[in-house]
C-alpha cells in the first residue's frame, strides 16, 4: 500500500539499516583497535543522501557504503562515532513513530 509504505518511510528504513550497519564497524573498528595493521572502516550513508538530493535520484534507493580509511583507530573518536550514530538512531525512530501516527491519527480519527 503506497501510503503506508511511503517513500518516506522507506528512507527512514534505509537509515536505520545504514545506522545499524555504522554501528557494526564501529563496534569491528573498537574491537580491532590492537590488530597489527589493521586500519579504520567507516560507513558512508549522509554524504551519498546529499548527491542524491543534487542529482534527483530517489533517496529511499541511497545505500551505504563501506571504506577503509587508512586512519589509525582512535578509541575517543569511535566513541564519539558511536554516541553520533545512536543520537541519529534516536531521531529517525521518532521521525517513524511520528509518522506511523499520523496515519494512524488519519485511518481511525483518534489520537493516543
Amino acid at each position: 500500500m503506497q501510503i503506508i509504505d511511503s517513500g518516506h518511510s522507506q528512507l527512514m528504513a534505509k537509515a536505520m539499516d545504514s545506522y545499524s550497519l555504522r554501528q557494526e564497524i564501529t563496534s569491528s573498528n573498537i574491537a580491532n583497535i590492537d590488530t597489527p595493521g589493521y586500519s579504520r572502516h567507516s560507513v558512508e550513508f549522509e554524504s551519498a543522501l546529499q548527491e542524491a538530493r543534487k542529482s534527483g535520484k530517489a533517496m529511499h534507493e541511497v545505500n551505504p557504503s563501506i571504506s577503509e580509511t587508512g586512519d589509525e583507530v582512535v578509541l575517543e573518536n569511535e566513541l564519539l562515532e558511536m554516541a553520533d550514530t545512536q543520537m541519529r538512531v534516536q531521531l529517525v525512530t521518532r521521525a517513524l513513530r511520528h509518522h506511523y501516527d499520523t496515519l494512524q491519527t488519519g485511518i481511525t480519527s483518534t489520537t493516543r
